[in-house]
């Protein structure tokens, strides 16, 4: 078994590493540099507020809809983990995580690792601070092992055909294990619905199936003499 140590990192997590980690708003400045280049290199439209009163530092356009992204970075390795602080500061000493009336989606940047995070921010919760697992496998990480580049979630074809320009790999079409689709909705957060299910609903899958057991309803009279 390799030792922590042994597993290889990106050469930009090397060079950041020799020259020291830089102050936190410089690297929270390269991170949203980072970010711009990686959305925009995947085709979604990005566009930068003025200002910063906003919980969101930046709207991303997948042709359908317009999602508020708060972007955050990490090179800290806490024991066998990364650690991301996922709050803001409301006061002096006080600190609050972002709801859903405030952001869309946490993104989070692993920079030794040159690993994304897109994670929808009901799925966050009440944590102050996540742990993320980039150096294992999805199985044996954490409950955020699923929103890896998990990016496909701001342009699922649920909420419409996304623009033509994005390119990503889509979750829900993967047919190996642990790869079903991590649903941004809330309603669908904790209920995965497997591929085969999923394709149930396909309109030319119902085309081919039979249905059994299933008996019309028939009126005994019209509605008009109701």
């Amino acid at each position: 078994m390799k030792k922590e140590s042994d597993i290889p990192v990106s050469r930009a997590g090397k060079t950041l590493r020799r020259q020291n980690a830089p102050p936190r708003k410089r690297q929270g400045e390269v991170a949203e540099l980072a970010f711009m280049h990686k959305a925009a290199k995947l085709g979604f439209g990005v566009t930068k507020p003025y200002g910063d009163s906003e919980r969101y530092d930046f709207i991303l356009d997948s042709g359908r809809r317009l999602w508020r992204v708060q972007v955050k970075s990490t090179q800290a390795m806490f024991g066998n983990a990364y650690c991301l602080n996922t709050h803001h500061s409301v006061a002096r000493h006080k600190k609050k995580t972002y709801s859903s009336e405030q952001v869309d989606f946490l993104v989070a940047y692993v920079v030794p690792r040159d690993v994304w995070y897109v994670i929808p921010v009901h799925a966050v919760g009440s944590h102050l601070a996540i742990r993320l697992f980039p150096h294992r496998t999805p199985k044996r990480g954490g409950q955020f092992e699923r929103y890896r580049e998990a990016w496909c979630l701001m342009a699922c074809q649920r909420d419409g055909k996304p623009r033509e320009q994005i390119v990503v790999e889509r979750r829900c079409a993967l047919l190996v294990a642990g790869s079903e689709c991590p649903d941004p909705r809330p309603e669908h957060a904790s209920s995965h619905v497997s591929q085969k299910r999923r394709d149930m609903g396909h309109p030319r899958m119902r085309e081919g199936r039979v249905l059994q057991g299933l008996k019309p309803v028939l009126m005994k009279e019209p509605l008009s003499q109701r």
